[in-house]
């Protein structure tokens, strides 16, 4: 989209100390430059930063629409300011060139086609043009990088060649729409469930986006092994959602695709860490076309029952889509053990999401069950207590982010996780699955595994803490104080 803004004739130096109206020399070296962008600019340049601290500020020459200005730059992370103009740095590819002028050197980083930044000092360009890059398109990633095995569908571990330091790569199909906007959010964005940018790569047909490392797997992954959780941690699962999604709220943004792939867990942390990928966003109107939103989303064909009215993504659907997400979790059953060693665990998540019939009867059902103080059916080993159920209902009717925050589930939640006197030395979601698994033996593989701490499960003297904990220190903590992140400002991070 171009913008066609007039600006006051100016007669500012060139870096070379030519005035502009009357130099050869100026109007020389303007047309060797112009020869390496377009005359206009081609994307919007009105992205105001979510992060609003200042990286860099200095004035520089640039060159864009055609002519030569010197104006104040300044760097937030992901946006670029020069002079009114925000421009969003994850939509464009840097590079580094150098021009010849007068028998000077004069070096360049240019941004797509659009802008050119002059330098006159190799080292300031280099600072410059390191502090752009960690938010641009980059390319050659196996240069700089080697991938190491794949955790799970797309995701894998990567090592930096230079220094052997691990990362994360999630690797993203380029025919997913809006990933100019996906990128920025994500660049813009300080919160703990999402994970950290180092660097975007692209290739042929994928970006593949360099992460600090998470060592997770994906919700549905934990089901498919049968992996049994204690409704502290499942309200705990769900609540550090919820208090994502009020993080974006509050920027104005939205996940725009949250099922059981997208939600990552860490098998290494002490507590239900999370890790949320999959964001499809777009700052969309009401009234705009939202066909490639809702093509991209059909995996899952209860996005959101809204969009039948022609409402646009927001804070509801993915109030909506944590609400089937928390319904997949609670009455799951086991696949068919064959089918599962025949196929990969996204194809069965793509078969299960076409199978899957949200039966609001069954809720209903069990409500009345639980009501009557009666045990449920006991292939849903998640369903844990009346309010929990009610909840589903609520995220499925479209309730508010508020609502859902201070849902009585949670409230219930709390009071079960009241800690104990001794709670040191927990051992991680991994080793209690390691442990429980060397107990059942080779005989009882295909029993069900469990998160938790039993006193089967381990020796309290080996790891000095009470036999009767059911949770872990950090789950504990969050659970104690769930009231109080509601009482408490929504925070804006500037560092």
């Amino acid at each position: 989209m171009q913008n066609f803004i007039s600006r006051p004739s100016r007669t500012n130096t060139n870096e070379f100390g030519h005035r502009r109206e009357d130099s050869f020399d100026y109007n020389e070296f303007k047309n060797l430059a112009s020869s390496l962008i377009t005359c206009q600019h081609q994307k919007e340049w009105n992205h105001q930063p979510r992060l609003t601290q200042i990286l860099l500020n200095q004035s520089l020459t640039v060159m864009f629409d055609g002519v030569i200005l010197k104006e104040q730059c300044t760097l937030y992370p992901n946006v670029l300011k020069i002079d009114c103009h925000c421009i969003q740095l994850s939509q464009y590819q840097i590079k580094r060139k150098q021009l010849i002028h007068n028998n000077k050197k004069c070096y360049l980083l240019l941004l797509g086609n659009d802008i050119m930044l002059f330098f006159s000092n190799f080292d300031i360009q280099k600072h410059w043009y390191n502090q752009i890059k960690q938010f641009c398109i980059m390319k050659n990633l196996l240069v700089k990088y080697r991938l190491q095995e794949q955790l799970f569908q797309d995701f894998y571990s990567i090592i930096k060649k230079k220094n052997r330091q691990q990362f994360s790569a999630y690797i993203i199909n380029k025919q997913q729409p809006f990933l100019e906007q996906t990128f920025g959010l994500l660049h813009e964005s300080k919160n703990h469930s999402i994970l950290k940018i180092k660097r975007i790569y692209e290739d042929t047909n994928n970006y593949v986006m360099i992460t600090e490392r998470f060592e997770g797997e994906p919700v549905f992954n934990f089901l498919l092994e049968n992996i049994q959780f204690m409704e502290v941690q499942v309200a705990t699962l769900i609540y550090q959602i919820l208090l994502l999604l009020r993080y974006l709220n509050e920027h104005q943004a939205y996940h725009g695709n949250i099922n059981a792939l997208n939600i990552l867990i860490n098998r290494e942390s002490q507590s239900l860490e999370i890790g949320v990928i999959g964001f499809i966003y777009y700052p969309f109107k009401q009234g705009d076309d939202i066909s490639e939103y809702l093509k991209w989303v059909n995996l899952n064909k209860y996005y959101w029952s809204g969009f039948e009215e022609n409402q646009i993504p927001g804070i509801n659907s993915d109030l909506y889509q944590l609400g089937v997400l928390l319904y997949i979790i609670t009455f799951y059953t086991k696949i068919n053990q064959d089918l599962k060693r025949k196929s990969d665990p996204y194809k069965l998540f793509q078969k299960y999401m076409k199978e899957l019939v949200i039966k609001y009867e069954l809720i209903d059902e069990t409500i009345e069950v639980l009501t009557q103080m009666k045990t449920p059916d006991s292939q849903y080993v998640h369903v844990f207590s009346s309010s929990q159920l009610d909840l589903i209902k609520k995220l499925l009717s479209n309730c508010s982010l508020s609502d859902a925050l201070t849902h009585q589930w949670f409230v219930n939640a709390k009071q079960k996780a009241k800690p104990h006197n001794q709670r040191q030395g927990l051992p991680t979601l991994k080793t209690i699955i390691e442990i429980k698994e060397a107990s059942d033996g080779e005989a009882s593989k295909s029993q069900t595994k469990r998160f938790s701490i039993q006193s089967d499960m381990y020796d309290s003297s080996k790891y000095n803490c009470d036999v009767q904990v059911d949770e872990c220190p950090t789950v504990s903590y969050l659970m104690r104080n769930i009231l109080d992140y509601e009482k408490a400002p929504c925070k804006t991070h500037h560092s």
